[in-house]
């Protein structure tokens, strides 16, 4: 059981912690940062609900199966991921960084074979398979003397 609050402190009924009364309303035992979380957490499930159709934790859970990973870079991220949606059709394909969501699916118009060449680029570059390799010299800041 958490110590008994001093003078001018009370205890938050959802952390426990013991927080400045400036942290309260004045009959509140929920401290505002908790009462923001939760706020916060319930008014991005409704959006997501109303916007694309996803029931109350399937956010969360689809989160959860993507290993708390964008579903195309596979990285973690410390903001909020975007629901991908297909703007034609209007399905929900996963939840992607904004990188992913903003640049490279519009950049290639959502277009599998274009992100599917994109990639066999990558792995098999056209100028190292007829020239051979060369590199790139970087003369930015280099002064001519």
């Amino acid at each position: 059981m958490p110590a008994k609050p001093r003078a001018g402190y009370r205890q938050c009924s959802k952390c426990e912690k013991n927080r400045a009364v400036r942290f309260f309303t004045p009959q509140g035992r929920v401290c505002s940062t908790c009462r923001k979380k939760t706020r916060r957490a319930s008014s991005h499930e409704a959006r997501v609900t109303n916007t694309y159709g996803l029931e109350p934790g399937e956010f969360q859970a689809l989160m959860d199966y993507q290993g708390g990973v964008c579903a195309i870079c596979r990285q973690p991220r410390r903001y909020r991921l975007d629901v991908d949606h297909d703007h034609k059709t209007g399905l929900v394909r996963g939840l992607t960084c904004r990188q992913c969501n903003r640049r490279i699916l519009p950049g290639a118009k959502d277009n599998p074979e274009t992100l599917r060449s994109a990639a066999d680029y990558l792995d098999d570059p056209p100028a190292v398979r007829f020239l051979g390799p060369r590199y790139h010299v970087d003369t930015r800041g280099v002064i001519d003397e």
